[in-house]
């Protein structure tokens, strides 16, 4: 896994400041709110990871003949489809290095609308299933639109470091792209959906991944180039020690997307007075309910569950300190100017609550200050927690997941973390 903001690829415009780049980032969060509304919906196998501003990509291979077309993709698990912007698109976004050669390929092959990969609601692209996912907020109705086809992928044996081949993989070719802004030297193709569903990779690859993968995602605030891995099948395990304990959770993989039983919210231990029904999973209404997303840097929450927990923080930070945050902008809901010596106060502690999936009781997910808030030079120490209109949907970012190992069990229905030093 790479940072987003790596100059490596550049993909946050060099003209945007330090405030900037955070609205960006918070940008891509409520775009994946209006994603998951409006969009189509290895055993042995291992993929390196880098982050930045915990938003993450990998690079994948991609077989095409004597040659190999080897994109960088944002790693998402809130999205079930990859995608990478093929040659001859129009319109589409540039990427350094070109798009991929599909028609050069002499592994690739369309799918067509009767294969059952392709879903009901496809388009049609020169007669073949094609596929078109809208993103509405940020960027402005960007949209990706391509030919599902098959073609051999690449991925390095963890085991033995020899480079496997799969054949066949499903995957799209996307043919218009729409509203992306990857930056001023654009390295990125596309999404790595490791959703769980027919269309995503990690479903096909379900004899080598068995339904699981793992990750460790260090900290935001380490704005250097992390490296660190996403293990799958039998590699993907996380442990911990006498005082760190492993904690299960029921976790519902569903239309590409992984939800999980939050059943409260906590400040300081005080339970918050909110409508727990905003949170449950609606198989019929894919905006309620609280999914758990690495493409989404800040953590979503709906009007009725975020607007207690605002007033439960200014409360804490203004009995403690005298603190009294700064007026809403356009760039943050909560901040607070950043006074000398902050970094020693103590915080208030969020608890996330869950559904005790093995016995009576609750699961505890402890979020301290490192996971809650950041500070932003140009504003001030923000709240790393975004509102949305009611009734959501709801998820937890990958600012929140930081520094938490996490294991996603799909055929046991189980979201396993255990607190961790991700860095290392």
């Amino acid at each position: 896994m790479i940072p987003i903001t790596s100059p490596h690829l550049q993909i946050i415009p060099k003209t945007y400041n330090n405030a900037e780049r955070f609205q960006f980032l918070a940008n891509i969060s409520l775009s994946r709110i209006y994603n998951l509304r409006k969009s189509v919906t290895p055993n042995d196998i291992k993929t390196q990871i880098y982050h930045g501003n915990n938003l993450f990509y990998t690079q994948l291979t991609i077989s095409s003949g004597n040659t190999a077309y080897r994109p960088y993709v944002i790693l998402d698990t809130g999205s079930d489809v990859t995608w990478v912007q093929c040659e001859g698109c129009n319109p589409c976004f540039d990427v350094e290095g070109g798009n991929f050669a599909y028609k050069k390929s002499i592994s690739f092959r369309r799918v067509g609308v009767q294969d059952p990969l392709c879903p009901p609601d496809h388009v049609y692209i020169d007669g073949s299933c094609a596929i078109s996912i809208i993103y509405d907020v940020a960027p402005p109705h960007a949209t990706a639109t391509g030919l599902l086809g098959r073609e051999d992928f690449s991925f390095k044996n963890s085991r033995t470091n020899n480079v496997e081949v799969y054949q066949g993989l499903a995957f799209m070719c996307t043919t218009k792209s729409q509203g992306f802004d990857f930056g001023d030297r654009n390295r990125i193709a596309g999404i790595f959906g490791i959703g769980w569903s027919d269309i995503s990779l990690f479903y096909q690859l379900n004899a080598q991944t068995k339904g699981r993968f793992s990750y460790c995602l260090p900290p935001l605030i380490q704005l250097v180039s992390t490296e660190c891995n996403m293990y799958f099948g039998d590699d993907a395990v996380i442990s911990g020690d006498a005082t760190r304990q492993v904690q299960s959770i029921s976790m519902i993989a569903s239309n590409g997307h992984y939800y999980l039983s939050l059943s409260g919210i906590s400040v300081n231990g005080v339970r918050l007075q909110i409508d727990t029904a905003v949170f449950q999973y609606d198989a019929h209404d894919d905006r309620k309910g609280f999914l758990i997303d690495t493409g989404a840097p800040n953590s979503i929450l709906p009007r009725s569950a975020y607007d207690p927990l605002k007033a439960a923080i200014i409360k804490y930070l203004r009995d403690s300190y005298g603190w009294l945050p700064r007026p809403p902008g356009q760039k943050k809901d909560l901040c607070y100017s950043v006074y000398p010596g902050y970094e020693q106060l103590s915080y208030p502690i969020v608890v996330l609550h869950f559904i005790n999936p093995d016995e009576s009781g609750e699961v505890d997910m402890v979020l301290t200050k490192t996971q809650l808030f950041a500070d932003i030079s140009e504003v001030g120490l923000c709240f790393m927690v975004s509102p949305v209109d009611d009734p959501g949907p709801s998820l937890l970012g990958s600012f929140q997941q930081s520094n938490m190992a996490f294991l996603y069990d799909v055929p046991n229905r189980r979201l396993s973390f255990v607190p961790q030093n991700c860095a290392n």
